[in-house]
C-alpha cells in the first residue's frame, strides 16, 4: 500500500472510531426532554391535541410550551401556535344571553385568556394580534381595580352561573404573560403575594372576601410552584419568593417526588407522587436556582419516562401507571397531560424565559462551531391546565437552531453532538484531502 493510502486508510478508521465514539456519547446521555416532547408531536391531530374528539385547547397549549422548552420540532410547535390563534377566541370567552334581553353577553374566563396570552408570548406571536384578539388589553381589563380582590385578574362570569371563578393558577399565568406583554402592574403582582400562606406555600384558592391567607393547611404545590415562577419573573430577588421556595424544599420527598394538593392528611384528598405535581416543583425549583433539589425532582420523572415501544419519550402520572408497561388508550389523556407539564421540570426552563431568544453567555446557545464542546451540560426541565380537566406528516425532529434556545441562557440539548461531530468529521476530511494534495505537489 502507498503511503498516502496508508494515510487515508487511516483517517478512514479515525473517521469511523470517531462516529462510533460519538454515537456512544449520545446514546449515553439520552435526551429525555427531547424524547417527551418528540412524543407529544405524534399525539397531535392537525396540531392540536384533542379530548374525546374536541380540540382541547388548554391542554395544546400546554404541549406548546413544552415543545418550546426542550426546542423539539419548530414546525410543529409553529403549527400548535397556529391552531391555538386559531381557537383563541372561542377558548377565551363565550356568548349567552343571560339576561334575557336578546342580546349575546360576552362572558370571558380569565384563565383561558391569560394563557392564550402567556401562549402568544412564547410562541414569538404578538398578543396584541393574536387570533383576531388583543391579549394584553383583554387581560389588563380583567384586573379589578378597586376593593378586597384590587389587582386580581377575574372571570366576569355573572353569579347566576357561579360568579368569579378565577384561582392562583389564573393570576400566576395572568402576572407571566403581562410581565412579558408591555409589564405587570403592581397591584396583579401584589395580589398574587396575598395568597401565601404563613410557611410559605400558596394557596390555590382566594379567599371570597379578599383576606390574606392564614392557615397553611390550604397551601398548594401545585399553585405554590406556578406562584414563584410569576413573582420570580417580576422580581429575581423576591423575598416571597425565597420563602415559598424554602417551602418547596420542605415538601419534596427523599426520592424527588413531590404529591398533589394540599399537603396535610385527607381520606378524600389521597396524596400520590406524580410527575405533574413534580414537573411543576421542579421547575420553579430550577427557576430559582435550587439545583440540587430541581436535578432530584428531574431524576425521578425520568424514572416514569417509556424507553422503548410505540409511546418511547411519554411519561407516566405515577408509578402505579408505568408499571403497565404501555399506554392504555382509555388513559392516554392523562399520559398526554402528565408528559406536558412533567417534561418542564426536565427541560429546567422557566414558565418566564420559555422561548426568550438568546441573550446569554455562549454557553447559552446552540453552536455548531468547532469549538463547542460534546461534553456540554445538557438540562433536564404549562403553562399547567387549572382544570383536571397525531398526524404522520407532523415533523418530530430535534432542533438545534442556533437563533433561540427555549429558555435564554439554559443550555438545550438536541442534535448539537452530531453537529459537532459532523464539523469533526469534516475537518478530518480536509485534513486527509490537505495530506494528498500536499504528497502530490512532491510526486515528480
Amino acid at each position: 500500500m502507498r503511503p498516502h493510502r496508508r494515510a487515508v486508510a487511516a483517517l478512514a478508521a479515525t473517521v469511523a472510531t470517531g462516529l462510533a465514539a460519538v454515537s456512544t456519547v449520545a446514546a449515553a446521555e439520552g435526551p429525555a426532554p427531547q424524547t417527551a416532547g418528540v412524543w407529544l408531536t405524534t399525539q397531535l391531530e392537525d396540531g392540536l391535541l384533542t379530548n374525546f374528539g374536541m380540540p382541547d385547547i388548554g391542554l395544546t397549549i400546554d404541549a406548546l410550551l413544552a415543545l418550546k422548552a426542550t426546542g423539539v420540532a419548530p414546525a410543529a410547535a409553529a403549527a400548535v401556535a397556529d391552531q391555538v390563534a386559531a381557537n383563541a377566541a372561542t377558548f377565551s370567552y363565550y356568548e349567552i344571553d343571560y339576561d334575557e334581553d336578546g342580546d349575546l353577553d360576552r362572558i370571558t374566563d380569565a384563565g383561558s385568556t391569560a394563557k392564550l396570552l402567556l401562549a402568544a408570548v412564547v410562541a414569538g406571536r404578538d398578543p396584541k394580534h393574536f387570533g383576531g384578539l388583543d391579549l394584553d388589553a383583554q387581560t389588563r381589563a380583567l384586573i379589578a381595580t378597586s376593593g378586597p380582590h384590587r389587582g386580581r385578574v377575574r372571570d366576569t362570569t355573572p353569579d347566576v352561573y357561579g360568579g368569579d371563578a378565577s384561582n392562583t393558577f389564573d393570576q400566576s399565568l395572568a402576572v407571566l404573560g403581562l410581565t412579558r406583554s408591555g409589564g405587570a402592574p403592581a397591584d396583579t403582582v401584589a395580589y398574587l403575594v396575598r395568597q401565601q400562606c404563613p410557611a410559605g406555600g400558596f394557596r390555590l384558592n382566594p379567599d371570597p372576601a379578599g383576606a390574606t391567607c392564614t392557615s397553611d393547611a390550604a397551601a398548594d404545590v401545585d399553585a405554590t410552584a406556578m406562584a414563584v415562577q410569576a413573582v420570580l419573573a417580576t422580581d429575581p430577588g423576591s423575598a416571597a419568593a425565597a420563602k415559598a421556595v424554602a417551602w418547596l424544599k420542605a415538601k419534596q420527598a427523599a426520592d424527588g417526588s413531590f404529591v398533589n394538593g394540599p399537603q396535610q392528611p385527607d381520606p378524600n384528598l389521597p396524596s400520590v407522587a406524580n410527575s405533574n405535581s413534580t414537573g411543576l416543583a421542579g421547575q420553579a425549583l430550577a427557576a430559582a436556582g435550587a439545583t440540587a433539589e430541581a436535578g432530584k425532582a428531574a431524576t425521578w420523572i425520568t424514572g416514569l419516562q417509556l424507553t422503548t415501544g410505540a409511546d418511547q419519550g411519554a411519561i407516566a402520572y405515577s408509578a402505579e401507571a408505568h408499571a403497565t408497561g404501555a399506554i392504555d388508550d382509555m388513559l392516554r389523556d392523562q399520559w398526554r397531560r402528565a408528559t406536558a407539564q412533567a417534561v418542564l421540570a426536565l427541560a429546567q426552563v422557566p414558565l418566564g424565559d420559555i422561548g426568550k431568544p438568546v441573550t446569554g453567555s455562549p454557553s447559552a446557545s446552540v453552536s455548531a462551531s468547532a469549538s463547542a464542546s460534546p461534553s456540554a451540560s445538557v438540562s433536564l426541565s404549562p403553562s399547567p391546565s387549572r382544570s383536571a380537566s397525531a398526524s404522520p406528516s407532523v415533523s418530530a425532529s430535534v432542533s438545534g437552531s442556533a437563533s433561540t434556545t427555549p429558555g435564554g441562557a439554559l443550555p438545550v440539548t438536541g442534535d448539537p453532538i452530531m453537529r459537532i461531530a459532523a464539523v469533526a468529521v469534516g475537518l478530518i476530511i480536509a485534513g486527509a484531502v490537505l495530506v494528498l494534495a500536499a504528497r502530490r505537489r512532491r510526486t515528480p
